[in-house]
């Protein structure tokens, strides 16, 4: 008996070391070859191609710091750590690549806390200043240092995180700050998901490694179309364009060079993309420019419609000729003349200023009926263009058509980004509403979704004839055939380009940008893909999926925390007794069938005596 438990025992301190032995190995082979799987839908977690090309074009190392606190609000309890796994696959992907990406995770309230320290050491602690918190000035050493961080894109922010006797403010941290070199840091002071994270740090990335802004040519066809009056009606000190605000903001990330399409403002050749903003009364010779600048490989965004419209002093519309047809035909894209028309309801209504009595000015509310929008599966959640997008507003949109047959003989794709409402009719153009803008058509079939913006990808045949003249830059000269010694158009080979046909020439003006702010978002995107490397189009559609699982209560969170702390241990306490028991049981078995068997031996031995 004594001599079978020491056997047990034995066996069963080699098999603990047989397991030890082979946690340790299984451990150094997952080390040594370290790969992760990613079962999300999406791939979230899962480094593109495009981003491994992107980050192998870097000569120095770029520092990512990840500046979070140790304790966030509810619903962001997994952001620390899903976040610093997903840069950790970052880094590794760049090193597969060739890359160097350094990953720092920084706590704020340990940095606020070593300043707070050295001023006190220094003795350069002050007084708190209470003039200085009137005056929202920092009134401490930790203000002092949290002012620094928000200038630096780390700011403070605040969440809501749920207690047991009520709801608690937490002020917390969650910022990305990008280093490349000497250059200026790249941040992004808000992080809150993973959802298109890979496409903001390589965005950034991308920006940082440029030595030169890139260069973005716009063209305005009105450039007479300016603002003269501020929000309040008083006169502003100089005309300014309704774009300037965009180029402004787009200012920032790209040298913005304006042109005016003629024999002495040409599109530059470094310029990145080519801007087309309200297009109206396009000569040949500057729609000769646009097609070769197209079919040089360069990509175009145009904002084009038949009809533009003032929304600051009322329903002043005013009809526009794009003379974009010519080309846009061959290539199985037209604009039709009319404005799109949608529900009350899509499209609210607006405040313009009128004068009241006694001369004073006062702000009506009126109806906004011409302002289609396009959200939901209207969308193209796939498309790098409208990734992110909830709705896009297409002030004074006129319908776009497509004929896929002439753009398939053409060898031109063409992928509808956004459609209208399935309710929305056309209209002709008016001075001002009529009834046709509000009434529906009383034949259901006039009313159906309505083509709002699109891309077209490919190589652009030329709509000018090899061989032919080319136009001339005084329009008056074509009709009598052109210049005599007109040079002739050359036949060459087109490359690659895209063009990004929005239907509303007045989505990107200052007051459209300013009543449907998810328009900024849309454009800004937009251009960006235009722009900036091919392959950050592609990270861009990559698609996001949030995830399907719902959010926990706290009593479940308890339950699983102290499940994992308790229970686990118990559960294997419990296998382990009902294994020793089930051992003990056949133990003893088997020591009654032996004395069972003795007593029978030992009557056969008196029996063969």
């Amino acid at each position: 008996m004594i001599e079978r438990k020491k056997q047990f025992l034995i066996q069963w301190i080699a098999s603990i070391a047989v397991l030890v032995v082979l946690l340790v190995l299984v451990n150094g082979v997952a080390r040594k070859f370290d790969q992760r799987l990613d079962l999300t839908a999406a791939g979230i977690h899962t480094i593109s191609p495009e981003t491994g090309k992107i980050l192998s074009r870097l000569q120095e190392p770029v520092t990512l710091e990840y500046w979070v606190s140790e304790r966030l609000p509810s619903g962001l309890q997994n952001l620390r750590r899903d976040t610093v796994d997903y840069l950790d696959e970052f880094q590794r992907a760049a090193a597969e690549a060739g890359g160097r990406v350094e990953v720092k995770v920084i706590d704020p309230a340990r940095v606020i806390e070593q300043y707070v320290k050295e001023q006190s050491e220094d003795g350069e602690e002050k007084e708190p200043d209470p003039m200085a918190a009137f005056m929202g000035g920092p009134t401490s050493p930790a203000d002092t240092k949290k002012q620094e961080l928000a200038q630096q894109g780390i700011p403070e922010l605040q969440g809501r995180s749920v207690k047991e006797d009520g709801i608690e403010v937490v002020p917390f941290y969650s910022a990305i700050v990008l280093k490349y070199l000497d250059r200026e840091s790249e941040g992004i002071p808000v992080h809150t998901t993973l959802e298109g994270l890979e496409y903001e740090l390589v965005s950034r990335i991308a920006k940082l490694t440029l030595e030169s802004k890139p260069v973005l040519a716009f063209f305005q066809g009105r450039p007479e179309d300016v603002i003269t009056q501020g929000p309040d009606g008083t006169p502003l000190p100089a005309p300014m364009s309704h774009f300037d605000p965009l180029l402004d903001a787009l200012g920032e990330r790209f040298e913005i060079r304006k042109v005016e399409l003629t024999e002495e403002s040409l599109v530059p050749d470094d310029a990145q993309l080519l801007i087309i903003a309200e297009p109206n009364g396009t000569t040949p010779r500057q729609r000769f420019e646009i097609e070769n600048s197209i079919r040089s490989g360069r990509p175009v965004l145009i904002l084009a419609s038949t009809t533009s419209g003032s929304m600051d002093r009322g329903f002043q519309l005013t009809p526009l000729s794009p003379g974009m047809s010519e080309s846009f035909g061959p290539w199985g894209i037209d604009i039709q003349p009319n404005m799109i028309v949608s529900s009350q309801s899509q499209c609210g209504s607006i405040e313009t200023v009128t004068e009241g009595p006694l001369g004073l000015r006062m702000r009506v509310p009126q109806p906004f009926p011409v302002c289609p929008g396009s959200a939901g599966n209207n969308l193209d959640r796939t498309s790098p263009f409208t990734r992110g997008v909830q709705a896009i507003i297409f002030p004074y949109a006129s319908p776009l058509i497509v004929n896929q047959e002439v753009a398939k003989a053409a060898g031109i794709e063409i992928t509808t980004l956004a459609s209208s409402d399935g309710d929305a009719w056309l209209t002709p153009f008016g001075p001002s509403v009529t009834g046709a803008m509000v009434t529906p058509p009383k034949d259901p079939a006039l009313q159906k979704n309505r083509v709002l913006a699109l891309v077209a990808e490919g190589k652009f045949p030329a709509t000018f004839a090899a061989g032919s003249k080319v136009p001339s830059w005084d329009p008056t000269l074509e009709i009598t055939g052109g210049e005599e010694d007109a040079p002739l158009v050359q036949e060459t080979e087109s490359k690659e380009s895209r063009i990004l046909l929005v239907a509303s020439a007045d989505m990107a003006k200052y007051t459209s940008l300013s009543m449907y702010r998810q328009n900024v978002g849309f454009l800004m995107g937009s251009i960006e893909a235009l722009a900036l490397d091919p392959d950050l189009a592609k990270i861009r559609g990559k698609v996001q999926i949030s995830s399907s699982l719902r959010e926990t209560t706290r009593e479940e969170r308890s339950i699983a925390t102290y499940g994992n702390l308790v229970g686990v241990p118990l559960l294997l306490a419990v296998i382990y007794g009902l294994m020793s028991a089930s051992r003990r049981s056949a133990s003893r078995h088997h020591e009654a069938m032996y004395m069972l068997k003795v007593p029978a031996e030992g009557d056969d031995e008196k029996e063969g005596r």
